[in-house]
């Protein structure tokens, strides 16, 4: 699929099945939404990062980077990039033998995780490296132990960002901005140790990285769950009393609701501020949906599998469409789906043949909304049921774009109303549907008068719709680089 025109309203709506009729007048007794193109908002907020990268080098070997540049997320995290291009950015696969000098250029093994970062900058996004290792869901674990020498972890740190900053062992000038130490310090499958000796071989990291480059942003816990929890407050208490960098505080959430999700943000963002870090920018380092296990699905290998295709599947894609436009009013500064692999891995936004899901479908949708200009007020949603909407316009180029998401709300049937559009001509109106037959496919298309008015929607669970609206004289004109030809998507 191509682009969208340009900035339209984008009402993205989880449907199935669509019926979208103008009203004249009186509006029915239905729930509504509303868009008020009057009141502006300002500029998205660039929540639609995601954890790996374009690069597949796993089983297949392939490249992802067209579907990249289609979703165009602002950052890619490093994190479990093994598990998609194997033996990459891991500090063990980057400096294999602890043992050996640090200081020497002929002991690192830069060349996979260079062609990794590549890739991702290559598709027009910028890395969040990820220093530490991956996640070991085995036993027995290799990677996760506390290093042996702090200090020594720390220097080789050093060196691995001299590598992409600076140009040292025949490096880069890439000036990789934000970089995160370990993973969830508080999850036994990523961290052995216990949690002030993660906190230890945090000042020790930050303070060496500090110490290179001021400039660099460093942060972390990449906490399991929220940083408002006893041992992200740990963590937390740890850096202030001693006053330790701090850039950015992150963490993670997995959820079948959206509602909880949002309320894990809600309670990092009051703890950041309660340990005094007004200035550190707050990240959501790993979310999506995560439906919860039946009855011994943990052994049931089909069970797992059909769990796991409803995460790539409609409900996935209704599922993120609705916590993207939730989380624009949250005050995150950074969020990270978790996670767009191209691989065996269950989580993967693509599979293993480089297919991307719906979820890929609804992470596009959103980029279409985000590059139509300046977002706008909105009324309706429901984070309860996971019921989203989202609305952007650009008064210059007259267009406008809307997106709505049913992830789990029992009503089907709701109004849209769209108020002070800038428009002086009818409005061409261009319909996309997310569900389980189609992936950001074209369904149908109308002209409706300018002004005021409202339209009829049905939106039953597991369907996203984005709505774009341009002015008549634009007619047949692709919307963003969406084909406005029936059928084709």
């Amino acid at each position: 699929m191509n682009k969208i025109v340009a900035p339209f309203l984008v009402a993205g709506v989880v449907l199935a099945t669509t019926c979208l009729a103008e009203q004249g007048g009186a509006v029915q007794a239905t729930p509504t939404f509303t868009v008020d193109a009057a009141r502006q908002l300002g500029a998205f907020r660039p929540l639609n990062s995601v954890n790996g990268g374009p690069r597949v080098n796993m089983g297949l070997s392939f490249d992802n980077s067209e579907y990249f540049r289609a979703f165009n997320p602002p950052l890619v995290r490093t994190h479990d990039s093994v598990y998609s291009d194997l033996d990459t950015c891991d500090i063990h696969a980057i400096f294999p033998d602890f043992n050996a000098d640090e200081t020497k250029p002929e002991n690192y093994r830069f060349e996979r995780t260079d062609l990794h970062l590549k890739a991702i900058l290559d598709a027009g996004s910028q890395v969040f490296f990820r220093l530490g290792e991956s996640i070991e869901h085995a036993t027995p674990k290799y990677h996760i132990y506390p290093p042996a020498d702090f200090k020594k972890w720390a220097r080789i740190c050093c060196h691995v960002v001299r590598h992409y900053n600076s140009g040292w062992a025949k490096g880069f000038q890439w000036n990789i901005k934000y970089w995160e130490i370990w993973n969830e310090p508080n999850g036994g499958n990523c961290w052995a140790g216990t949690m002030p000796q993660f906190c230890e071989l945090y000042r020790e990291t930050a303070v060496a990285l500090k110490q290179l480059d001021p400039a660099l942003k460093i942060g972390g816990p990449g906490l399991a769950g929220s940083i408002g929890s006893e041992k992200g407050e740990m963590f937390l208490a740890y850096c202030r009393d001693n006053k330790l960098p701090l850039d950015f505080v992150s963490w993670h959430g997995y959820s079948s609701k959206p509602a909880a999700l949002m309320e894990n943000i809600k309670a990092g963002m009051a703890a950041v501020e309660k340990f005094g870090f007004k200035d550190a920018e707050t990240c959501f380092g790993e979310w999506n949906f995560l439906p919860a296990d039946a009855p011994g699905n943990k052994k049931n290998r089909e069970g797992q599998r059909q769990r796991f295709a409803r995460v790539r599947g409609a409900e996935g894609a209704a599922f993120a469409a609705s916590m993207l436009a939730f989380m624009q009013d949250s005050g995150l500064d950074m969020a990270c789906f978790y996670a767009a692999y191209g691989s065996v891995f269950r989580f993967g936004m693509f599979d293993q043949y480089g297919v991307p899901s719906r979820q890929f479908d609804a992470f596009k949708a959103f980029h279409q909304l985000s590059q139509c200009g300046t977002r706008i007020k909105v009324t309706g949603g429901n984070r309860e049921t996971g019921l989203g909407v989202v609305a952007a316009v650009d008064t210059k180029q007259g267009q406008a774009a809307v997106l709505l998401s049913n992830f789990d709300d029992g009503r089907s049937r709701f109004n849209l109303e769209l108020k002070h559009l800038p428009f002086k001509e009818r409005l061409y109106c261009t319909e996309y549907v997310i569900d389980d037959r189609r992936a950001l496919a074209w369904d149908r298309e109308k002209i409706v008068n300018s002004g005021d008015f409202s339209l009829t929607l049905e939106l039953p669970k597991n369907t996203v719709r984005l709505i774009l609206f341009t002015p008549e004289s634009l007619k047949g004109k692709p919307a963003h680089g969406l084909e406005n030809e029936k059928g084709k998507p």
